[in-house]
């Protein structure tokens, strides 16, 4: 009894100097673990947010989206044609290509399809369309009874109406000189123009002045 007493104290000792042994090196390979898994998932966070390198333009280089519309047969088609050549240099068409909202307006069809009719050039230039656009008044309303009262009825000319983007440029001064242009009508008019104007790239294109600096590069060959 007296050996097992003089025993029990250093074997007590010694027990809880394993245990803290095996409990730090338990800790100790948990803690690496945890380390370890951290470090993979930053890099498959940093994996998921990286681009496309095809949605990422080269330096010197258009973005993809106008790349897109440069490369289309339609714009290839176009800058051949005379009238789109001389529309890209005039200072009308140079001019309004920076406002977003002429951009959306020659991608909007019902534009496109009045812009085709030469009364619709006459309306834009007509003291009616002037006196009813400064008062705010209902222009379908200020059309009836005078020449332009065929217009007011047709659908396109009231979808155009109520568009934002109409009623912004109807204002300008250089958008009506445009309109009064026979090469921005014979444009207008082309199937091409149409499909062009509708692809994602376009507003792009115009707004920077790709377009017209890939027309005028064209012509220059």
């Amino acid at each position: 009894m007296t050996s097992l007493r003089k025993w029990r104290f250093p074997i007590l000792i010694g027990s809880g100097l394993i245990a803290a042994g095996v409990l730090f090196y338990f800790s100790n390979t948990h803690l690496s673990s945890d380390k370890t898994q951290g470090a993979i998932g930053k890099r498959d966070v940093y994996r998921d947010g990286q681009v496309a390198s095809a949605d990422v333009a080269t330096p010197g280089s258009a973005p993809v989206a106008t790349q897109a519309i440069l490369e289309s047969s339609e714009f290839r088609s176009l800058a051949k044609n005379q009238a789109f050549q001389e529309l890209t240099r005039s200072s009308e068409f140079t001019e309004l290509s920076q406002k977003t909202a002429f951009g959306l307006l020659l991608s909007d069809a019902n534009f496109r399809l009045m812009a085709a009719r030469p009364e619709f050039g006459s309306l834009l230039q007509s003291s009616v369309f002037r006196n009813a656009l400064e008062s705010h008044s209902d222009m379908s309303r200020a059309m009836q009874g005078t020449q332009f009262a065929a217009l007011a009825g047709m659908a396109p000319m009231q979808a155009l109406l109520r568009s934002e983007a109409f009623n912004r440029m109807a204002g300008e001064r250089l958008f009506g000189s445009l309109l009064a242009r026979s090469d921005f009508h014979a444009v207008l008019g082309t199937q091409a123009f149409g499909l062009l104007a509708s692809q994602a790239g376009f507003l792009s294109a115009l707004q920077t002045g790709t377009m017209t600096r890939m027309v005028s590069e064209s012509t220059a060959r």
